[in-house]
């Protein structure tokens, strides 16, 4: 009897996760009958296809690449550096939109007026212009007026700043803590890492606009929790941070994550916009260049299909798998 009850706390528990996996080979079966079928009529009209094309020689550049690679490279050493430019754009849009969300959603509920209004400014801003158009305003417009390489703008003695991008130090830890700043060259900074101005507009423009949608679902979720959690908090002795921190956000959180998910699985789909200005993540790269020079859309189009398709279920399952410990810890 106890057996039965924990396989069935078991199973309960784990249902999303196996639906999502059921959901995936069943994607994956039927992106596999598609390509099957497309493939034998293909070679009936005489047309190549294949993944043999991946081991070939790349003969193009990539100007961000995060493991090494140069044109002599095959494609499918592009293929791997455009998938981790992706990974790395969406990662860094991710991570500042949820602070920012996070910092206007609560200022939408502050006592301030004035915090109170800039937020909702911020809000009715970046949500009703589209995302591209932002996208090109700061790559066409706001990066372009950054000064030049000569005149580059020292936001700190290790940030630099210029219209080519942002130069940041290299860490290094290997027998104790060591900074490695940027350092002037003839023609560029050297040394340390180095954000294109691709990667900055992107960053950016992503970053804003869901960051308002974050901040939407951050407000409903506080003002979810009833307001006899806050007296009592403030009953405690509990300054309004602290009650804030420990006794409202944990509770918020329940109704947080669900929605969230959906954001941040967007925010990941959008990183197809940075073809619009050509930085090199997998739509540029692959579907676009790639696929101009093997002449595969049918391969190059289910390969990118994969990716988003993998990457969006493994993020909807963390999300998932987060949201049901919070759940089971009460916030």
């Amino acid at each position: 009897m106890y057996a039965s009850k924990r396989s069935r706390l078991f199973v309960r528990r784990n249902s999303a996760f196996w639906m999502q996996c059921l959901l995936g080979l069943a994607l994956a079966a039927l992106v596999f009958l598609v390509f099957r079928t497309t493939q034998a009529n293909l070679e009936l009209l005489g047309v190549q296809s294949g993944f043999d094309f991946l081991s070939k020689k790349a003969g193009f550049s990539i100007s961000q690449h995060l493991i090494p690679y140069s044109e002599d490279s095959s494609i499918l050493a592009a293929l791997g550096v455009a998938i981790l430019n992706t990974l790395l754009l969406a990662v860094f849009c991710i991570a500042l939109a949820s602070a920012l969300g996070l910092l206007v959603g609560v200022g939408r509920l502050s006592s301030n007026w004035l915090v109170s209004r800039l937020s909702l400014a911020y809000l009715e801003l970046f949500r009703n212009i589209p995302v591209l158009l932002q996208i090109f305003f700061w790559y066409y417009v706001a990066l372009r007026a950054l000064p030049s390489f000569q005149d580059s703008l020292f936001i700190t003695d290790y940030l630099v700043l210029n219209n080519r991008g942002l130069y940041f130090p290299f860490i290094e830890f290997g027998g104790g803590l060591s900074v490695n700043p940027p350092v002037m060259g003839r023609f560029s900074y050297e040394g340390g890492f180095y954000l294109m101005p691709e990667f900055l507009a992107l960053w950016v423009g992503l970053s804003l606009y869901n960051a308002s949608y974050i901040s939407e679902i951050v407000r409903s979720g506080f003002e979810s929790v009833p307001r006899g959690q806050w007296e009592a908090g403030a009953a405690l002795g509990l300054k309004p941070r602290a009650v804030l921190r420990r006794v409202a956000f944990p509770q918020a959180l329940r109704a947080i994550l669900p929605p969230l998910t959906t954001v941040y699985m967007n925010m990941f789909k959008a990183t197809s916009l940075a073809a619009a200005i050509a930085y090199p993540e997998i739509v540029s790269v692959f579907v676009g260049t790639v696929n101009n020079l093997v002449g595969r859309p049918v391969e190059v189009m289910a390969v990118t299909l994969a990716f988003y398709a993998g990457v969006s279920f493994l993020v909807a399952w963390l999300m998932g798998r987060w949201n049901e410990r919070v759940l089971r810890r009460g916030g």
